[in-house]
């Protein structure tokens, strides 16, 4: 009977044709996260989703577990908890094949939650939700994990939404890396020219955006270090307004030229040509240019607070 009072909770549908999307990322350092958008005004009112792993990796059910807070309620934990549970107890992750919390480790398992009102009554959710869920995950056997996302009929119907909504996208897969191997990341909008142009390490040196074409400090403890200095111009000078094909040899034709664009950005137009190293470039070494690092001076901050890099190379 408890068993059927955890299920029938999230069974509950009114004929409807509302679409919700999910979507599955990899959220870095191992974690998964989901989000959805509906496609109208009729909301879900709650979620279930079966979740596997490939790979032996599980779900590491030490971590805490990020949910969207308008999802209240988790069924299979207050099936597992019936004592003095409160609305907002536990967390969602479910056995896949009967009720109950998950709480051990698994390649296979589900999502169960759901909204309840200030009077326990079952309410609508949010009509989209950019983080519904982000778990922790482990490593198994391989560096990533291929995760597969669809509906858990055991809870709720195929489309993985109860509710008002009928239909989703599902099923989902999605690649989760537990190792980080490259310096920039792929969401990066920088990441596209650095692989069109191989990779170059010096675009990931911890000071390049600001100026830093070759990652070395110049300089001896009486007078001071600084990162930006001639070595630094004379790599700029060397790749300064060079066009790209089909108007020019293009920047890669010149060793280490592209280390000095510093904007990450193409500058011309069709008729006259792009070029990589341009005035934008000279005015970042310029605003660089000499500054002393502590004590001898303030020192320039390095990249890491764009967003774009996992971690540094140093030459």
């Amino acid at each position: 009977m408890k068993r059927m009072m955890a299920i029938m909770v999230l069974v509950v549908a009114v004929p409807a044709m509302a679409v919700v999307n999910f979507t599955a990322t990899d959220a870095g350092s191992g974690k998964l996260q989901i989000a959805y958008t509906t496609t109208d005004g009729d909301l879900p009112r709650g979620v279930a989703l079966r979740i596997s792993l490939s790979d032996a990796a599980v779900v590491d059910t030490t971590a805490a577990v990020f949910v969207d807070p308008k999802f209240n309620t988790f069924i299979d934990w207050a099936y597992s908890n019936p004592l003095n549970y409160q609305v907002g107890n536990g967390n969602p992750l479910a056995l896949p094949t009967a009720a109950g919390a998950l709480t051990a480790d698994a390649s296979d398992f589900s999502v169960s939650m759901g909204v309840l009102d200030q009077a326990g009554g079952q309410a609508a959710g949010p009509a989209s939700s950019a983080n519904l869920i982000t778990i922790q995950l482990k490593k198994g056997t391989a560096d990533q994990t291929t995760v597969t996302i669809t509906g858990d009929t055991l809870r709720g119907p195929a489309s993985g939404v109860v509710g008002s909504v009928l239909t989703s996208n599902l099923s989902q897969t999605v690649v989760v890396k537990f190792v980080v191997d490259e310096a920039i990341k792929s969401t990066a909008p920088i990441y596209a020219d650095w692989a069109a142009f191989g990779k170059p390490a010096c675009w990931a040196y911890a000071r390049n955006c600001k100026g830093d074409a070759d990652g070395k400090q110049v300089g001896n403890p009486a007078q001071g270090y600084s990162y930006v200095t001639t070595a630094d111009l004379n790599v700029l000078i060397s790749g300064w307004n060079i066009k790209e094909a089909p108007k020019g040899a293009g920047i890669m034709s010149v060793a280490n030229a592209i280390c000095a664009d510093f904007a990450r950005n193409a500058v011309g137009n069709p008729a006259q040509g792009y070029a990589r190293v341009t005035t934008a470039d000279l005015n970042i070494l310029i605003g660089s240019w000499n500054i002393k690092e502590a004590p001898k001076g303030a020192g320039i901050s390095d990249c890491m607070a764009t967003g774009h890099y996992n971690f540094f190379l140093v030459p």
